[in-house]
């Protein structure tokens, strides 16, 4: 048996989603990043890149994690894990511990004592039962905070609970309740900021299973906070790239956010680096970045509706059997019907609901004879008071009644260049200079994460 000195390393995969990385530079440059610099400068570094059509996060993260593109591997949306049928990095070490806190479309078969936390949008994965309270919280968390500023007390109470024994630190206790301080009384909005206070409490739980008796020979951290401040708010960080800026008032509250987004990643590589024995390897990986989406600007710009309640707006378009909704992303949700042949009545009866000027309403995809994911059509600048909807059976309705707008305007899209940066207990070689790192196939992720475990530190 390899005594701890002998024993192969220990990885940390901190998956800091589309972060870009020209940002990345730029704030180093800057100074902004200090624990960036320190880990690039540690590191063997690679601009990754993926030639798949189709970019996005939950496609992308899947190739990272099999090393097989999307033309292979097949999984097109959130909440697939159950497709997968690639092996995965670390399923080489079916023997020892793994500790995976919310990674995009994993499938989760271990019955070890590994810990694995889905990602927030994937409710058809169950997490570990010890780290179930928590979960529930996050979800809710996550997916609620486009429609509403409150959460179930039950649910936070439970997680309050599990925190407390679970490795939360002081000093993100403080930051909770300076956050909730400052939206109470602070005179510009900064509910955006939740996102990071979320990290926060998912690396003090991150760091305490990694620290335990389980010492897991893997930890992934999935962060989305970043890659959601991107886009959402690159017209502030930005507004000359854009023929439609935000007024004055946008850009002295928000013009900032994306920097701050990064800088609250510096400090978690930080902790990490803090985190690392000699015998752990980290490795930063980013998966896609992202870039200005100028393409909707002739439409007035993407803001997005949600809809209010799925069951009135079902009984409207006249479906008999109304179906189960399930938050997905952004304005998308999951449509679940219980029998195919309602799951066709009402594919039917939303993909034929107009506008009153006779524009398609939704925009729907995934069908799978029961299922299906929906979101709406139409942006913000295209409606008005008097826009109404249209039935099946021509009957209108008020669109308003219906829908609510999403408070933010996408302005970012994703691009399909990537970081990926790995220290490790090989003789580290100096970082390429800035702006002539290394490009490497995100298929090839894979083998360098493996090579990396297989190192004897």
């Amino acid at each position: 048996m390899l005594t701890r000195a002998q024993r192969n390393q220990r990885l940390i995969l901190l998956e800091l989603n589309e972060l870009c990385p020209h940002l990345v530079d730029q704030f180093i440059d800057e100074g902004a990043l200090p624990n960036f610099k320190r880990l690039r400068d540690a590191s063997e570094t690679f601009i990754t890149h993926t030639n798949d059509e189709v970019l996005e996060p939950w496609i992308q993260w899947v190739t990272v994690h099999t090393g097989v593109p999307f033309s292979e591997h097949g999984i097109k949306d959130l909440d697939e894990a159950e497709k997968v049928t690639h092996n995965t990095f670390w399923d080489g070490l079916a023997e020892e511990n793994v500790l995976l806190m919310s990674p995009m479309n994993v499938k989760f078969r271990r019955r070890n004592q590994s810990l694995f936390m889905p990602d927030p949008w994937a409710a058809s994965q169950v997490p570990s039962v010890e780290l179930e309270p928590f979960y529930n919280f996050v979800r809710a968390a996550v997916n609620s905070h486009a429609r509403t500023d409150r959460l179930d007390l039950k649910v936070a109470a439970r997680a309050v609970r599990f925190l407390m024994a679970h490795g939360l630190k002081l000093d993100t206790l403080a930051a909770a309740f300076s956050q909730l301080f400052v939206e109470r009384l602070g005179r510009r909005d900064a509910k955006w900021r939740r996102a990071t206070i979320l990290d926060r409490l998912l690396w003090d739980v991150f760091a305490h299973f990694w620290r335990g008796p389980r010492q897991p020979r893997v930890g992934i951290f999935f962060s989305n906070a970043t890659a959601h401040y991107q886009h959402k708010y690159w017209s502030h960080y930005d507004p000359s790239l854009f023929s439609l800026k935000p007024n004055a008032a946008e850009v002295e509250t928000y013009g900032n956010v994306i920097r701050f987004g990064y800088q609250a990643h510096d400090r978690l590589i930080g902790k990490a680096m803090a985190l690392a024995g000699a015998d752990t390897a980290i490795a930063l990986c980013t998966a896609l970045s992202q870039q200005p989406m100028l393409d909707y600007e002739v439409r007035g710009g993407k803001q997005m509706f949600l809809v209010k309640d799925f069951a009135a707006l079902q009984a409207a378009l006249g479906i008999r059997a109304t179906a189960r909704a399930e938050a997905l992303m952004a304005e998308e949700s999951w449509l679940h019907f219980a029998t195919e042949a309602d799951g066709a009545e009402g594919y039917r009866k939303i993909s034929s609901a107009r506008t009153g000027d006779g524009r398609a309403l939704f925009k729907l995809r995934g069908f799978d004879g029961k299922s299906f994911i929906i979101g709406c059509a139409v942006f913000a600048s295209e409606v008005d008071a008097h826009t109404t909807i249209v039935n099946a059976a021509r009957a209108s309705m008020p669109f308003h009644e219906y829908f609510l707008p999403m408070e933010t305007v996408t302005t970012a899209k994703h691009h399909p260049d990537g970081i990926f940066w790995m220290m490790s207990g090989r003789p580290a070689r100096r970082a390429p200079t800035t702006g002539f790192a290394e490009t490497l196939p995100l298929t090839d992720v894979r083998g360098k994460l493996e090579q990396a475990l297989a190192f004897e530190a």
